[in-house]
């Protein structure tokens, strides 16, 4: 039978140059054959005996071997698992003159792709090519989907899990190894339960079970905070994301460790309410002052003008209104030294290092605190808005000297830490404190002032610490930008 009779064959890209092994002893057989594939575009190489088939190191190459069943030195059945074993990537075909229908359930049970009886029908065998050529482009491109996916999960910054509908776990990326503490081969094949807390872990089984009778979700298809385990033990949120995955059945979850987020978000809260109090107690002071000395000079300058105006002696209301002139000019230097000393002029005009001179000048004038100054003229920010913050830390850092340090003498150091950061330290030898009773940055002795410390330097990304012990004094740290990110990028 003439292989190339029939419908004219047109060379197609996907065959085009694609390498095929032919191991046919026959000459008429191996020549038809040869001619079919060549007109279909296929590269042959040919061999006729198993000896030179396997003496190649190319296998690699073919996209399909075909195969005699017999061959003069022994039977293709006898070397196909081995040739699945060296190319594992070919697609085996086997041809023969004899059917024998148990040759045929040998050689599909060794894996081959299809079985031809001699004489071989051009069009099945040519469709019968571009089948497995088809399937062929289709598992490859499944195999680098697959590949593709699977570098995506083991470098996802998220913990990816999977696990079959018994909650087995079934994967576990290297990200959920790092969060849980597990190797992935310690949790595969161990229920999922094992990740979760008490009562979760006892019940979990159960809310599997529950969604497969009804299909109710309860955490599938939806964002859930949830506590997850470690392996140590330690409780800590997550946020879990599940999919159904039916047509695998499985179910694929997204983690997220939350932890550094709801720290945030409680840290958060505590700013709130230590900035409130703050403020409540800000207001506090100036009604203090307003009360204790500016009320009680306007009401002596009321009394005084009562008497003036009650008077008839001309002496008497010169005198009368000359001692409500002095009370008002109190009145006004009261409320130029609290404006001052909540936000000093000098501030504005000649810098942070003068404003500090200032400051130290009225902590010793009203609070009888001595304040030493150590200040590097090139620590000096520039914006405004840097000023004033630093500013207002330093005077809330001296006024916990006052009120809690137990001494009347107090420094401050502010120098360059680098080309872009200052490094500002209130210190003194006051009676300090155990750091590990503060219990955390907020504490009833001195935290209002220090959250509201805090809460200040983060609007200029700057940074804040106490170091201290009993008897030993008390250092507070204050690390901010000199320069503003605007400036930065000017320059």
């Amino acid at each position: 039978m003439n292989l190339a009779s029939g419908n004219e064959i047109n060379v197609t890209p996907e065959t085009q140059g694609l390498p095929v092994l032919l191991v046919e002893p026959d000459p008429a057989s191996r020549d038809q054959l040869v001619q079919l594939l060549e007109k279909d575009g296929y590269r042959i190489d040919t061999v006729e005996t198993i000896a030179q088939l396997l003496d190649r190191d190319n296998w690699s190459d073919y996209f399909l071997i075909i195969l005699e069943y017999h061959l003069p030195d022994g039977s293709t059945q006898e070397i196909l698992p081995r040739l699945k074993g060296v190319a594992p990537h070919a697609e085996l075909l086997v041809i023969t003159s004899q059917s024998k229908i148990e040759n045929m359930i040998l050689a599909f049970r060794n894996g081959i792709a299809d079985y031809f009886l001699k004489p071989i029908d051009p069009d099945l065998f040519l469709s019968s090519l571009r089948r497995i050529l088809e399937s062929k482009a289709v598992s490859s491109e499944l195999r680098q989907t697959q590949a593709h996916l699977k570098a995506i999960v083991e470098t996802a910054i998220e913990a990816i899990i999977t696990i079959n509908r018994r909650g087995i776990v079934k994967s576990f990326n290297p990200a959920a190894e790092k969060m849980f503490g597990y190797s992935a081969s310690e949790i595969i094949n161990q229920n999922v339960s094992l990740l979760t807390p008490s009562p979760t872990r006892e019940n979990h089984d159960q809310y599997i079970a529950h969604y497969l009778e009804t299909g109710e979700p309860t955490i599938i298809g939806a964002r859930r905070e949830l506590k997850a385990c470690r392996r140590d033990g330690s409780i800590f949120p997550i946020e879990l994301s599940v999919t159904d995955l039916p047509q695998f059945g499985i179910f694929a979850g997204i983690i997220a460790d939350i932890s550094e987020r709801k720290r945030a978000e409680r840290r958060q809260k505590e700013l709130t309410r230590a900035i409130a109090v703050a403020g409540q107690q800000e207001r506090r002071h100036l009604a203090d002052i307003l009360h204790d000395h500016l009320q009680q000079v306007l009401v002596g300058v009321r009394i005084h003008l009562e008497i003036a105006r009650n008077d008839t002696p001309e002496g008497a209301i010169k005198q009368t209104l000359t001692r409500a002139d002095e009370l008002l000019n109190q009145g006004i230097e009261i409320t130029r030294s609290l404006t001052a000393e909540m936000n000093p002029i000098v501030l504005h005009e000649e810098g942070l290092p003068t404003a500090l001179e200032w400051l130290s000048h009225k902590m010793k004038e009203r609070y009888k605190l001595i304040v030493t100054l150590d200040l590097d003229p090139r620590a000096n920010p520039q914006t405004e808005l840097k000023k004033v913050v630093l500013y207002e830390c330093i005077r809330e850092l001296l006024f916990n000297v006052v009120k809690h340090s137990q001494t009347t003498e107090a420094q401050i150091r502010m120098s360059l830490l680098s080309e872009e950061e200052i490094e500002i330290v209130v210190s003194d030898q006051g009676i300090g404190f155990d750091p590990q009773q503060l219990g955390h940055e907020i504490s009833d002795a001195s935290g209002i002032g220090l959250s509201n410390i805090e809460f200040r330097l983060s609007l200029i990304k700057g940074r804040f610490w106490l170091e201290s012990s009993q008897g030993q004094g008390t250092n507070a740290r204050i690390v901010a930008p000199l320069y503003s990110e605007e400036s930065k990028t000017a320059n």
